[in-house]
């Protein structure tokens, strides 16, 4: 068969048989684990979508795979690679991962015939003309402008009756080549990036299809020649004529839908299309389509009905089956009838399914074909692969080929409501379109080891700096049980904010001190251990007298539990004061006691300083009552607070009076302390616009225990984008970590992670916006997210998890671990020993 593709003008393709077909690019709709009411929506979209096609469509769903280059652009975008060393390195070992994976995308099509103007027998006329023209290597005659525009304004109707949620974009004569390439080299991994959408390089007019060579069966493969087996050929073997290509060849089955289950199409659970990433395989799928009218089908039943009557009086008599049978076949009509009645704006839609899985060895596409039937046998569906039928299947997917009559016998007869079950135009896109590469999709199933290529499964990207650009919080919170991967995964966001040019400050609370080891690694960070000081984070000498009187005024007030007008705060205030602090030379919390114990003239100093030297004259007050330590210096990139010393109060101590007035002064100390360096880091992340500067606390619970802390990080995710800072939080429990209904409502970027707990896990659901009732999706987080094997989860079920965008998109997702090997070790708790800071 010749390219049936003669000339491309804009997104029309004139065709050898006279007709003019007009492609568009598609946008698929966000799915993924949505609430039963948004699968319905998207369900709807899909149903206006096909009723609003005319006639005849070919519908493509294609599994492109990324190229690498393209990935390590997008990590890139926005960044000055001299101003990040570090960050290129990463992206150039992201380069050998991406070649691993093979991750990839879908991209759907849409190709429509155009209603011929004039007499059949003029489009005949232009077919044979055209086609004695090519076969004597004639010039391609320039359709008119009338005939171009005439054309235009056709598929420019067909694009405004098209959803809008589907976005059609016309596709250019450079997609259009792209994809007929695509079809040729299904299953090498050869695919170029789809060409963007604009002004086409390529001239107007003679088509640039290069004809591939085809080959039934694989026959050029054999040696001798002497025998040959089509019920174990049935694929096609296609070689691309392009030069450099002539040894590669792919291998590919086309596979068509033959049966279906009984019944109505179950919804939600009926998504075969829609799911289709789910079977574990790269498969391509195209939907030959036809649409009538209820009215059409009306009167072609009612030509029908006359028929069976005759029938019935033909067969008066005869035996009772086949009486039977003809009144099976008069029920079947009449209920079909009533469906279309009951709803003018029904129509019926005539869909042949034709799925394509292609590899570069015959023997692995077989397999495929196998293992794709088995997949769509579990849900009741046959496929076949008629023998001697690839070639002409393979040409059913492209654009401008006519539909053929084999085609045509395996169409199922259906209506837009039921079709549109199967969801085929739906992704579950997760993530941003550049940034940090954070994960690889795994809606499709977990992988079956770590260099399983990924097939279809797109990558997810996080852009916290992009976020606040367009003035949405990049704050995020990880949510899992313990060894679950938050803490690996918030250092790998944090080292990749550090490696863009970003300010990195932290707390850890490990006795190990895996934070701080994370940063040594990493950079030359400065250290604060609270319990053995070297450093001091005395308000009052690391800002400058403004900010520091506020600051200091914040953390005394909680530590010393006085209320900000009572007297003993109202006399904190006043020697707080940026005057009163210069007058007297107060220049740090030591002279501050001092002072108010020796030189200060107002009533009641004397009492207030014998209050502050209960915690100053103690060991853990050095860290910021100790004048005799230097003051931290905040302008290092990464800065880590160890505070695994501390103690901090129970939520019912706090929530309690009595026990409140029962704690000791390490529990006061401790939640005060935290306050503190929640101050600090808004202060520092807030004070360039400039630079991206993240807060991590990778246990919420440190800060959200005082009112102080909770009511900070929520002022400072409310405000963080106006001033290009971000927090990264985690946690065990939304509920009881997130106290705030503010807080947790502000938290954009979500994530989710392994929890065995199975009310823990309804919490995590419920705060992702899922239906925490879903027993399926209990039994996800608890038992299929990074499940444990003994007391090991295996490598590649590491960093399993459900994703919540600043979309509302969710969807599973296994977090990747940094490319290079060096920011790998460092991530993994446990990696080394620490060291004093």
């Amino acid at each position: 068969m010749k390219i049936p593709t003669i000339a491309l003008y804009d997104n029309l393709r004139f065709t050898a048989s006279g007709q003019v077909w007009a492609d568009f690019l598609l946008t698929g709709v966000n799915y993924g684990l949505r609430a039963p009411d948004e699968k319905e929506r998207v369900r709807l979209l899909h149903q206006a979508l096909f009723r609003s096609l005319p006639g005849e469509s070919l519908m493509l769903g294609l599994c492109s795979t990324l190229d690498p280059h393209q990935v390590v652009d997008r990590m890139l975008d926005g960044l000055d690679p001299e101003q990040c060393p570090d960050w290129v390195a990463e992206c150039e070992a992201t380069l050998d991962t991406i070649e691993t994976l093979r991750p990839g995308y879908r991209i759907f099509w849409l190709s429509v015939p155009l209603s011929n103007e004039g007499s059949t027998m003029s489009t005949t006329f232009k077919a044979a003309r055209t086609n004695i023209e090519s076969a004597l290597g004639l010039p391609v005659v320039k359709p008119s402008t009338q005939q171009l525009k005439a054309a235009a304004m056709k598929a420019k109707q067909i694009s405004e009756e098209i959803p809008a949620p589907f976005r059609p974009t016309p596709a250019t004569p450079a997609q259009m080549v792209w994809l007929h390439q695509h079809m040729i080299d299904r299953g090498l991994y050869l695919d170029g990036l789809l060409p963007q959408s604009g002004p086409s390089n390529l001239p107007k007019g003679r088509s640039a299809l290069q004809a591939p060579l085809l080959d039934e069966g694989g026959r050029t493969d054999d040696e001798k020649k002497t025998s040959f087996h089509p019920l174990k050929r049935r694929y096609l073997k296609i070689q691309s004529p392009a030069p450099g290509d002539e040894d590669a060849a792919s291998y590919q089955a086309m596979l068509m839908v033959s049966d279906v289950p009984d019944g109505e199409l179950p919804f939600p659970g009926g998504e075969m299309l829609g799911r289709l990433d789910e079977c574990g395989l790269s498969v391509d799928w195209a939907m030959r389509l036809t649409v009538r009218s209820s009215s059409e089908v009306l009167r072609s039943n009612q030509r029908a009905l006359e028929t069976l009557n005759e029938q019935f009086n033909q067969r008066e008599g005869e035996l009772s089956h086949g009486v039977s049978a003809l009144d099976r076949h008069a029920s079947d009509l009449s209920e079909y009838a009533a469906l279309m009645e009951s709803n003018k704006l029904e129509v019926e839609c005539q869909a042949t399914f034709i799925l394509s899985v292609a590899a570069a060895d015959p023997d692995d596409v077989r397999a495929q074909a196998r293992a794709l039937a088995g997949w769509f046998s579990e849900a009741g569906y046959k496929l076949s692969q008629p023998v001697g039928y690839q070639q002409e299947m393979w040409w059913q997917c492209h654009p401008g080929v006519p539909t053929s009559a084999m085609t045509r016998e395996y169409a199922q007869l259906t209506t837009s409501e039921a079709l549109s079950a199967m969801v085929p135009l739906s992704t579950a896109h997760v993530g941003d379109n550049a940034g940090t590469l954070l994960a690889i999709s795994i809606n499709n199933g977990p992988m079956l080891d770590e260099h399983t290529p990924c097939g279809s499964s797109p990558l997810i990207f996080h852009d916290p700096d992009g976020s606040t650009d367009r003035n949405v919080s990049g704050s995020t919170a990880y949510i899992g049980d313990l060894g679950s991967g938050k803490s690996f995964a918030l250092k790998k966001e944090a080292g990749a904010i550090l490696d863009r040019g970003g300010r990195v400050i932290v707390t850890d609370r490990t006795n190990m001190g895996e934070w701080a080891v994370w940063a040594d690694a990493l950079a030359d960070p400065r250290i604060v251990d609270v319990s053995q000081p070297q450093w001091s984070l005395d308000p009052l000498r690391i800002f400058d007298p403004a900010t520091g009187s506020r600051v200091a005024q914040s953390f005394l007030t909680p530590l010393l539990d006085i209320a900000p007008t009572s007297a003993q705060g109202v006399l904190l205030s006043e020697v707080l004061e940026t005057d009163y602090l210069k007058t007297h030379g107060i220049t740090g919390f030591g002279s501050l006691v001092n002072h108010l114990a020796d030189d200060c003239t107002i009533a009641g100093a004397k009492e207030l300083a014998r209050l502050i030297r209960v915690f100053s004259r103690k060991d853990l007050g050095r860290v910021v009552f100790d004048e005799q330590l230097p003051a931290l210096n905040l302008d290092h990139p990464i800065i880590v607070v160890r505070t695994h010393q501390l103690t901090l109060p129970k939520r019912s101590e706090l929530d309690h009076e009595h026990l409140f007035r029962q704690m000791g002064l390490e529990k006061l100390f401790g939640r005060a302390v935290f306050a503190l360096i929640t101050s600090i880091a808004k202060h520092e992340c807030f004070s360039n616009r400039d630079q991206l500067a993240a807060f991590v606390v990778d246990e919420a619970h440190a800060v959200t225990s005082s009112t102080e802390g909770t009511n900070e990080l929520v002022d400072f995710i409310r405000d963080g984008r106006k001033h290009r800072a971000v927090v990264y939080l985690g946690s065990h429990d939304p509920d009881e970590d997130f106290p705030s209904e503010t807080m947790r409502g502000l938290i954009p970027f979500r994530v989710l992670m392994r929890h065995k707990d199975k009310t823990l896990a309804q919490n995590g659901l419920r705060w992702l916006d899922l239906d925490h009732t879903d027993q399926d999706l209990i039994e996800l987080v608890t038992k299929d997210t990074s499940p444990q094997l003994g007391d090991d989860v295996p490598v590649q079920r590491r960093g399993e998890c459900l994703i919540r965008d600043a979309s509302g998109a969710v969807g599973r997702a296994r977090i990747l671990p940094p490319a290079l090997t060096s920011r790998d070790q460092a991530a993994r708790t446990g990696g080394r020993k620490d060291r004093a800071a």
